[in-house]
């Protein structure tokens, strides 16, 4: 399993440093920093500074514009594993080498653990560039729990990956990655607290925040980094974490599945 994870974690960086995904990445990082920049000028142009009563209670911190980088952030890195990841399959279809992979006897797992593996090596690059711009507009890391955050971050990146696995089996059922993955990642930014606190939503659209992984793994590790609390303290958000990430995989791995089998009975049929 891991010389297949290896080679594919080789040929996708091969790819990736000679061809096209590099517009991925600097889109992902624009994306971020459209963000920083809209929660920055909206913040200090818009509210003037101020802030509604509620939102210190909610978060339990008044630093907006901290709470909405770091948003910005989680968000682009969560997207970019998700993309990655859920596209693996559609791009082999679609270049004519999907065959080739789901008739060789190399386990499936060693395929995608080396596109994880991949895209965790672009995706720190992102994070750590959108960080950066996002500490010149405002982002305090002063109080950060270091290694709680980190952790939650390893963590938010298994449950991103069993997320995919689902959008993959999406893609695939519909030969679509555009009009699929965009619906996806639009939900997710309006429901899943990147911006703006959960119950700030209509309450028959919260429910809808709860079942994506984004919402519980950015509230801890907004936690961990601008409240500096421990791992201990977040374990409500890792637990709930973990159980959608039980269920997506459950859902992703018999999708792949039955989409991998329709694909076949397709091409050889």
């Amino acid at each position: 399993m891991f010389r297949v994870a290896k080679a594919t974690f080789v040929r996708n960086t091969l790819v990736m440093m000679r061809a096209y995904p590099w517009s991925f990445v600097i889109g992902h990082i624009l994306s971020g920093v459209y963000t920083v920049l809209f929660a920055y000028f909206a913040y200090h142009y818009v509210f003037a500074g101020q802030l509604d009563g509620r939102f210190l209670h909610l978060t339990g911190t008044d630093d907006y514009l901290s709470y909405a980088i770091l948003g910005g952030a989680f968000y682009a890195f969560a997207v970019s594993t998700l993309m990655n990841v859920s596209r693996s399959l559609i791009t082999e279809l679609r270049e004519g080498t999907l065959e080739a992979v789901l008739l060789t006897p190399s386990l499936r797992r060693g395929y995608f653990l080396g596109n994880v593996a991949q895209q965790l090596m672009r995706t720190v690059f992102e994070f750590s560039v959108i960080v950066i711009v996002g500490a010149l507009f405002g982002l305090t890391l002063v109080h950060a729990h270091i290694g709680s955050a980190i952790v939650v971050w390893l963590l938010s990146t298994g449950a991103f990956f069993c997320q995919a696995l689902v959008l993959g089996s999406l893609m695939l059922r519909f030969r679509d990655t555009y009009i699929t993955q965009n619906t996806l990642f639009v939900i997710m930014a309006f429901v899943s607290g990147v911006t703006f606190p959960i119950p700030y939503l209509p309450e028959w659209l919260q429910p809808l925040g709860a079942i994506m992984p984004l919402a519980p793994a950015l509230d801890a590790f907004r936690q961990c980094v601008i409240q500096g609390k421990p791992l201990i303290a977040v374990s409500p958000q890792l637990f709930h974490m973990a159980a959608l990430s039980l269920v997506y995989l459950a859902i992703g791995v018999w999708g792949m599945r039955r989409m991998e089998k329709r694909v076949v009975e397709s091409i050889f049929g």
